[in-house]
């Protein structure tokens, strides 16, 4: 899909928008149709968006389907927003529903694969932490798949993309106490995995 099927402007003066105005101003620009307004708000946030989309698909061509329909969810419901959080919250829970839902339409499919999550951090380490750490990522990653799909998307939401309790409430549109509970019974169930497969040591008697 190129970027005027998804109604983005390739104008230079595109990227003036959000810095001079701030986010109240860009959305504005949205619900008015402007162009201008769909390029920086593709620009801002897509990398973001395919990063989250990676951990719960089977391949970045996925993921970066899940960006095309969230973009062009999020230009036609923009009128919708209501600005109660911001837009990378309404943009993360677009992005977390279009991925759950492709990856249980696959999972449905496929008998065997590799698991979707792709374990990014939002700031890559260097080259030699990624070797030496790779093993233990995989490990992470399989545990990851292990876990339901519930307890596994705050994991990620928390752990992985560094939201607080509050914003992952907002995007799954539930209480804050059941991300709480999940987030607890997450963490609970991979340390314990981690133990039974000799990862972290036992806890002293």
């Amino acid at each position: 899909m190129t970027a005027q099927a998804l109604g983005m402007s390739t104008r230079e003066d595109a990227d003036e928008i959000a810095p001079k105005t701030g986010e109240a101003a860009l959305i504005d620009a949205l619900r008015r149709g402007d162009e201008a307004a769909y390029g920086q708000l593709y620009r801002d946030h897509s990398a973001d968006v395919f990063r989250l989309a990676r951990r719960f698909v089977y391949s970045e061509a996925e993921a970066e389907e899940v960006v095309q329909e969230v973009f062009i969810a999020a230009f036609k419901y923009i009128g919708r927003f209501r600005g109660e959080s911001r837009l990378k919250t309404w943009l993360y829970r677009i992005t977390v529903n279009r991925a759950l839902k492709r990856h249980r339409w696959w999972t449905r499919r496929r008998e065997s694969g590799p698991g979707p999550i792709e374990f990014m951090r939002a700031s890559e380490p260097s080259p030699e932490h990624r070797v030496g750490d790779r093993q233990a990522l995989e490990h992470v990653q399989q545990l990851l798949e292990q876990l339901d799909k519930k307890k596994q998307t705050v994991l990620v939401l928390h752990e992985l993309e560094g939201l607080n309790t509050q914003e992952i409430a907002d995007i799954l549109g539930c209480p804050r106490s059941t991300v709480l509970t999940r987030l607890a019974r997450a963490r609970g169930e991979l340390i314990r995995k981690a133990r039974k497969l000799g990862l972290i040591p036992e806890e002293a008697p």
